[in-house]
C-alpha cells in the first residue's frame, strides 16, 4: 500500500497522559460484558481430582502433614484457608498478571459475569505494571466512571479504604464491583497530582453499543469508533459502514480502535474480516502446541477496497490488536498513532471442586504473518503523539487524527 507518511517526517508531539493497558483479560459478553475487568478469550473447563502429584512436591505434602498432626493449638488449623493460601501461592510462582485464583466465596460473584449481567463501575481496567494494583485502562463513554472525573490512567490503590496493593487483577475487580444502586470509594493515584485521592461511584448496569459512526467537517470521511468487541460489534460495525458508504457517501473510512481494550475474540476476527479479502485473520497456539486458526465469517471483504485507516495506541490492547496486526499485514491499512499495549493472550477459566475458581493463561494471539502480540504490541507505520492538553478541553486538537485525514486525502487521490 502506498503510504504518504513514509517519505515525509510527521513532528511528534508528546502525550503525557499516554497510559498502558490491560484487558484482559475479563471484560465483555462470556465474562465481558463486564467492564470493571480486562478482556480475553475464555474457555471453561470442569476440574478434574488429580490422584497422584509430581513427586517435586512431595515436600509440601509432608510440611501439611507435620502441620496438621503436631501443631499445638487446633483452632487454627483452617484447611480450608490452607487450601486457598496454597492455589495463591502457585500461581504467584507463574509471575502472570492474568492467571488468579478465585475463592468460593467470590467466584460466585465472579462467575455471574457468564451470563452476560453487568453491574459495576464502566471502567476497563488491568494490573499496573509494576502489577502492584489496578490502573485504569479507560472508563466507558457515558458510564458511572466517566460521569465522576475518573480517567485512564489512574491507578487505584484502595477500594473503600481496603488497599488492593500487591492483590491480583481479579480479586481487586470483586472489591470494585458490586450491585446497581450501590457506591464504592475508589482511592486514586494520577500522574500529576501530588496526593492520592478518593472518588466514590455509583454503581450502574452498563449497557451500550460498541460502534460509533461520526462525519469529519470539511472532509468526505467518516470516523468509525469500536469500543469493545461484543458479540454485537460485527452487525454494528457492518451497519455503520453501511450508513457511512451508501447513504452520507463517504469516500474514506477512519477506524478508531483507540483505548479500546478487546473483547470477544470471534467478533474482532468477523469484524476484521469485512475489510479483507483474505480468510486467516488471526492463530492462537495453547500450552501443549496446538494451533488453532481463526478465519474469517460470512461477510469477509464487503469493505475491501474503501480507503481505509486505522488509528491506535497505547490502551489498544487484545482483539483491538488482533484486528491491527491483520489490516497491517495484509496491507490494508496505514496504521497511525503510538505502540499498542500488547495483550495477546487466551485464559483458560476453570471451576475448582472447592467452589473457587481459576483463570490461567493458556494460549498466545498471533498476527497472519506469525508476529508475537503479547507483551510486544503492534507498531504503527505513523508514529504519532495526542497533545499535551486534555482531551477534555477546548485547547484539544487531534493530530492523530489531523493525519489520518491526510492520509486518505493522499489514497484517494492517487
Amino acid at each position: 500500500m502506498q503510504n504518504y507518511f513514509k517519505s515525509y517526517k510527521i513532528p511528534l508531539l508528546i502525550f503525557t497522559s499516554s497510559i498502558t493497558f490491560f484487558v484482559l483479560g475479563f471484560v465483555i459478553n462470556i465474562i465481558f460484558l463486564d467492564s470493571d475487568n480486562s478482556v480475553n478469550e475464555i474457555v471453561i473447563k470442569q476440574a478434574t481430582k488429580s490422584e497422584t502429584g509430581p513427586k517435586d512436591l512431595s515436600t509440601l505434602w509432608e510440611a501439611y502433614d507435620f502441620i496438621n498432626e503436631e501443631y499445638y493449638d487446633r483452632s487454627k488449623i483452617d484447611h480450608s484457608k490452607m487450601n486457598d493460601e496454597t492455589i495463591k501461592s502457585l500461581i504467584k510462582t507463574l509471575d502472570d498478571k492474568h492467571s488468579a485464583y478465585v475463592s468460593p466465596e467470590k467466584w460466585q460473584i465472579t462467575s455471574s459475569d457468564l451470563t452476560g449481567s453487568y453491574q459495576g463501575i464502566g471502567a476497563y481496567v488491568d494490573m499496573a505494571n509494576d502489577q502492584s494494583s489496578v490502573i485504569i485502562v479507560s472508563p466507558i463513554n457515558g458510564g458511572p466512571a466517566e460521569k465522576v472525573g475518573i480517567k485512564g490512567g489512574d491507578k487505584i490503590i484502595k477500594v473503600d479504604g481496603e488497599s488492593i496493593i500487591g492483590m491480583s487483577l481479579n480479586e481487586a475487580i470483586t472489591l470494585i464491583r458490586g450491585p446497581e444502586g450501590s457506591s464504592v470509594t475508589l482511592t486514586i493515584e494520577r500522574i500529576g497530582e501530588i496526593e492520592a485521592f478518593d472518588i466514590t461511584v455509583i454503581r450502574e448496569k452498563i449497557k451500550q453499543t460498541s460502534v460509533q459512526k461520526d462525519l469529519i467537517p470539511d472532509t468526505t470521511y467518516a470516523k468509525i469508533r469500536i469500543d469493545q468487541y461484543t458479540e454485537n460489534t460485527p452487525e454494528e460495525l457492518l451497519k455503520a459502514l453501511n450508513e457511512a458508504i451508501k447513504t452520507d457517501k463517504s469516500t474514506g473510512i477512519i477506524l478508531d480502535i483507540r483505548n479500546n481494550p478487546g473483547g470477544l475474540l470471534g467478533s474482532a476476527v468477523n469484524a476484521t474480516a469485512l475489510f479483507l479479502n483474505e480468510e486467516l485473520i488471526t492463530y492462537e497456539i495453547d500450552a501443549k502446541g496446538k494451533k488453532t486458526m481463526w478465519k474469517a465469517g460470512n461477510e469477509v471483504g464487503k469493505f475491501s477496497n474503501i480507503p481505509l485507516v486505522t488509528l491506535v495506541n497505547g490502551s489498544s490492547a487484545s482483539g483491538s490488536e488482533v484486528m491491527a496486526g491483520a489490516l497491517q499485514d495484509y496491507g490494508r491499512s496505514v496504521l497511525i498513532g503510538e505502540k499498542t499495549y500488547g495483550k495477546g493472550s487466551v485464559s483458560l477459566v476453570r471451576n475448582l471442586s472447592n467452589g473457587g475458581g481459576m483463570f490461567l493463561t493458556n494460549a498466545h494471539w498471533f498476527t497472519p504473518n506469525g508476529r508475537e502480540i503479547h507483551e510486544i504490541g503492534i507498531e504503527p507505520d505513523v508514529k504519532i503523539s495526542l497533545p499535551e492538553a486534555s482531551s477534555k478541553s477546548a485547547e484539544f486538537y487531534d493530530t492523530q487524527i489531523d493525519a489520518a485525514i491526510t492520509q486518505l486525502n493522499f489514497e484517494t487521490k492517487n
